[in-house]
């Protein structure tokens, strides 16, 4: 007889003196106090020492959170100045079940709770209108599922639900690893948050979509923050589902098992010509897909730059004297900042490959990182980072030559 996995939790902590939402993830009992630097005694697992514990009175160990069937529950320590929760004061050594927007005093600190993710309560289940979700769940058989979360926490918490529930999770942080990690092997489904730094977790869902090899994948966008989201928008940027916050652990398996049967089955609903929301494609013919990319800047994923690159195109700050008939002007993305000339690079495509050339430049041209000779042309591969000075972008390819010419790459 196998043992039954511990539910998973991930709460968001919320008080005036943490600037950051504190995420912490509880599939065990955790102790929440304050460190004391030489002290003999067991130190609390989570140290609110950083908020200033001490002086709001917060004890040594003050508070233990854990699990308890599906229920998350709250145990004062019998602590010096006592934990309230909503109102009510706590008796000691007492259990307590906790939820979702409760309050709590830890002393005189306050702790705002939000649940991120939770064993079985969510918030309800957005879908595509056209799509029928079985009743039963289907414990996984190994199946990839690659996870797109910036959050470590959450990242963990949606693995270990993913490994309970039969697959194998892969984990990236930020869309241009998953792009790479999408173009290594193709997964079964992909879950993915749509706050995501830099880029915006939909443009990756846009990208799938565009891929011939796997514009029919099972995509699942998930909300780990509390910020509203246009779920219009989340669907027309070719999700199957939307699972806002909290993202329920029993939920999130059956639509993942749900959509890697239906997707098996052949029953797939959404492919590149049923797309909608991918403005800057929309004027680009089939036949151009071969010479076409879309640039993203850091931090301004709403403006993406589509281009067909029929003839070299330069990139700088303005459109002067020595540029191209093609000609990129950086200025909107503050690129007089960020250190880019007014003539910086130009990206080249020959013989179904994309090149940059730096044009001598004062702040240079990097790849990945990698600082490139003046003059010089560097390919770059889908997915790469292209830096002007400090100026960041990333290129993605309507058309990978590379995978298209061994689509066995692409396959688990």
């Amino acid at each position: 007889m196998t043992d039954t996995p511990p539910p998973i939790w991930v709460l968001e902590l919320n008080a005036p003196s943490i600037p950051k939402p504190y995420k912490l993830r509880v599939d065990r009992r955790v102790v929440l106090g304050r460190r004391v630097p030489g002290d003999d005694v067991k130190q609390p697992d989570i140290d609110l020492s950083p908020y200033q514990a001490e002086e709001m009175g917060v004890s040594r160990h003050h508070l233990a959170l854990f699990p308890e069937d599906d229920r998350l529950m709250i145990e004062d320590l019998d602590s010096g100045n006592g934990t309230v929760l909503n109102n009510n004061r706590l008796k000691p050594n007492e259990p307590h079940a906790l939820g979702q927007g409760d309050h709590l005093y830890l002393g005189r600190l306050r702790l705002d709770v939000q649940v991120v993710l939770s064993p079985t309560f969510g918030s309800s289940v957005r879908k595509q209108a056209s799509l029928q979700l079985h009743d039963q769940t289907i414990p996984g058989k190994g199946q990839l599922i690659l996870i797109v979360e910036d959050d470590a926490e959450v990242a963990k918490a949606l693995a270990q639900v993913m490994e309970q529930a039969g697959y194998q999770p892969r984990i990236s942080h930020d869309v241009v690893s998953a792009i790479r990690l999408y173009n290594q092997k193709t997964p079964e489904a992909v879950i993915v948050e749509q706050l995501l730094p830099e880029i915006n977790g939909l443009e990756f869902c846009r990208y799938v979509r565009r891929d011939v090899h796997g514009n029919n994948l099972p995509m699942i966008v998930v909300s780990a923050s509390k910020v509203s989201a246009n779920t219009a928008e989340v669907m027309q940027a070719g999700a199957d589902i939307f699972l806002e916050r909290p993202v329920s652990a029993r939920e999130l398996r059956h639509v993942i098992s749900s959509l890697i049967h239906r997707h098996k089955s052949g029953h797939a609903s959404i492919y590149t010509k049923h797309l909608v929301g991918t403005a800057p494609l929309q004027g680009m013919p089939p036949e151009s897909r071969h010479n076409a990319v879309v640039l993203f800047v850091a931090s301004h994923s709403d403006s993406p730059i589509p281009l067909i690159v029929t003839q070299p195109v330069s990139f700088g700050r303005a459109n002067s004297t020595g540029s191209l008939k093609t000609h990129v002007d950086l200025t909107r993305f503050d690129a007089v900042n960020y250190g880019v000339s007014r003539l910086h690079m130009i990206l080249h495509h020959k013989d179904d490959q994309f090149f940059v050339e730096d044009m001598d430049t004062i702040n240079g041209t990097y790849v990945n990182g990698d600082s490139t000779k003046p003059r010089e042309l560097v390919p770059v591969k889908n997915g790469d980072e292209i830096r002007l000075g400090q100026l960041r972008m990333y290129i993605y390819f309507l058309s990978d030559p590379e995978h298209e010419a061994a689509p066995s790459s692409r396959n688990p």
